[in-house]
């Protein structure tokens, strides 16, 4: 059937496809009209190829009172997928028609005709014929030039999508950038960073982790989630970008958020930064963006992971600054169950590239806070040590000035309480005065001997002898409260290079101290052993009690100078021991042990 005029057919056929002022589906609308009009058809319905999933997903047709609708015909299915998947034209009778092809029912037959850009498949003309009879030369002739003009429009609509979207690409990406480096807190930032890509409607990805690398530690640890609910939605358009209004969240709104079972799963994952052992370290070390389709099949297999977060298929984008990877994001569409698509995994990789920087950018600025931060501090104890060392020569001077008639009120005091009878009130004086110097000449022996810089006179020492010498020293009182000693003192230690005076005086600050907090039957533990210290030999030992031990916001304050629990202390007793010890290259360390009461440790190297 030859058709009419076709030179005013073709006229029109161009002026449709010239009308831009017009949609692109209304156009082929009027091509699909204009098509049966010319071939005296009884259809025609254009469909338009997804060349990426090998399917028809949208219909124009004359049969359907929609301009666009849509359709999902794969391809070699049907006949206008047949067309598709041969790219050529094929003649069926209306039985071979897929559910998604239109028809009136009384087509004797149905011919398609694939629109081809170069090599590119646009998509498919599909003609409803009332009967039997073949299109002849001249009307397949036209045709190709109608299916020309087609593939225009077509060709145009992709172009003018695909650049509408790399610009829409380029406007959320600017607008993410902004919002990013309006705040330097890297809390807000991760907030802002996942919550950008899980939002919309639908979101880009409906759930997003964080994963921060140690490579010290060569471990991922999770840093959190968010995760976005609802069922399966249709495709649509980029979701529109956070603003930095969205940062106006308070830190207690951001905590809240973190408290979600989802972010608290994120937490507590910790991955070994190992490509062998998982996908997402896989993409950290080759510093690549991984789609993992089958989490289950797809090397390496982490049943854990796949177990916590449910082995849908997953993307991951490494987060890459100043050449340095410093996490990666965890992507996937878990609820929604929808494919994550190759224009999404670009979307992804441009918008890490974005928020590496800006957390390195926040990583750094932290750092430098807390350098600054830290500097200060050590200004602050700078300043303080300053004026601790002008208050420490000013009582060093005043004690050797009160210490000599101090000597002497304690040595006339003494003479007057041997002329008393014991129980008269004159000997109760004396005594009381007689006491009270003996405290004050130990204080200031204590001060003097803080005060002063130590001299250190170096002899090989046994640290067996110098804890039995020290015993030796306290055992009066000890045995006057009943507290029993136990001794584990190994033998063949080696000899230690030290001051045996001084650090005999350790020891009895340290037994001293022990019977002091210990009621009546306590027990004081001693134990010594090799050990070592930096890799070089030493010896440690352990002195034990059975008192109460020590309060915790005690335990890091109890070697400064002055502090002290007791009621007549000087508070210079353990100053002086971690002095002693720092002093001979050790260390002097406290805890509480589980049993009960305190245990120190004093470690000494064999050779400073």
């Amino acid at each position: 059937m030859a058709a009419q005029n076709q030179f005013k057919i073709a006229s029109n056929a161009i002026r449709i496809a010239n009308s831009t002022e017009h949609p692109h589906h209304v156009r082929l609308k009027a091509f699909a009209h204009l098509i049966t009009e010319a071939f005296h058809c009884s259809s025609a319905t254009i469909y338009l190829a997804d060349e990426r999933d090998h399917l028809l997903h949208r219909k124009i047709s004359t049969l359907l009172p929609d301009e666009i609708s849509d359709c999902i015909i794969p391809f070699g299915k049907g006949v206008a997928g047949r067309c598709a998947a041969h790219a050529r034209p094929i003649y069926r009778g209306i039985s071979s028609l897929h559910p998604h092809e239109p028809s009136l029912g009384t087509e004797h037959q149905v011919h398609a005709h694939p629109i081809i850009d170069g090599e590119r498949l646009l998509g498919v003309l599909t003609i409803g014929l009332p009967d039997t009879t073949l299109l002849d030369g001249e009307d397949l002739e036209l045709l190709q030039v109608l299916l020309i003009e087609a593939a225009g429009i077509i060709r145009r609509k992709r172009s003018r999508d695909d650049m509408n979207k790399r610009l829409e690409e380029f406007s959320f990406l600017y607008r993410i950038s902004n919002a990013m480096l309006s705040t330097i807190k890297l809390n807000r930032l991760v907030h802002l960073i996942l919550s950008a890509i899980t939002s919309g409607t639908p979101p880009v990805f409906d759930r997003a982790m964080l994963f921060l690398a140690n490579e010290r530690t060569e471990i991922l640890q999770g840093m959190t989630g968010i995760a976005r609910a609802g069922g399966p939605e249709p495709p649509a358009d980029l979701p529109p970008a956070p603003t930095p209004d969205s940062l106006n969240v308070s830190d207690e709104e951001i905590a809240l958020l973190q408290q979600t079972e989802f972010c608290r799963l994120v937490k507590a994952t910790r991955l070994p930064l190992d490509s062998t052992q998982n996908h997402i370290s896989k993409a950290v070390l080759d510093r690549q963006l991984v789609l993992v389709r089958a989490p289950r099949r797809e090397s390496p297999i982490d049943r854990s992971f796949n177990r916590k977060f449910g082995g849908t298929p997953f993307a991951i984008a490494p987060l890459i600054a100043h050449n340095q990877v410093i996490g990666a994001i965890v992507v996937d569409n878990c609820t929604s169950g929808r494919p994550i698509t190759p224009d999404e995994l670009n979307l992804l990789q441009l918008f890490t590239n974005q928020a590496g920087m800006a957390a390195e950018n926040s990583i750094l600025y932290n750092r430098l806070e807390e350098t600054n931060r830290n500097l200060h501090e050590t200004q602050e104890r700078l300043l303080q040590g300053e004026k601790l060392a002008a208050i420490g020569q000013m009582a060093a001077g005043i004690a050797h000035e009160i210490k000599n008639p101090l000597v002497s009120v304690g040595g006339f005091a003494g003479r007057l309480k041997r002329r008393f009878p014991a129980d008269t009130e004159e000997w109760q004086y004396a005594d009381l005065i007689t006491r009270e110097v003996q405290h004050l000449e130990t204080m200031l022996t204590d001060i003097l001997f803080f005060s002063k810089k130590t001299t250190i006179c170096y002899s090989r020492c046994s640290i067996n002898q110098i804890i039995e010498d020290a015993l030796s020293v306290v055992a009066l009182p000890i045995e006057e409260k009943g507290i029993k000693v136990e001794k584990i003192l190994a033998s063949r230690l080696p000899s230690v290079l030290g001051d045996y005076q001084q650090i005999r005086h350790v020891f009895i600050n340290l037994f001293s101290n022990a019977n002091d907090v210990m009621e009546p039957g306590g027990v004081l533990e001693i134990e010594s052993l090799p050990a070592q210290i930096d890799g070089s030999r030493a010896v440690s030992v352990k002195v034990s009690d059975t008192g109460a031990g020590i309060l915790l916001e005690h335990i890091h304050t109890l070697f400064s100078p002055f502090f002290t629990t007791k009621e007549k202390g000087t508070g210079l007793g353990l100053a002086i021991a971690h002095k002693i010890i720092t002093a001979h290259g050790g260390t002097i360390t406290v805890k509480n042990r589980e049993t009960g009461g305190a245990e120190f440790t004093v470690v000494i190297p064999v050779s400073p």
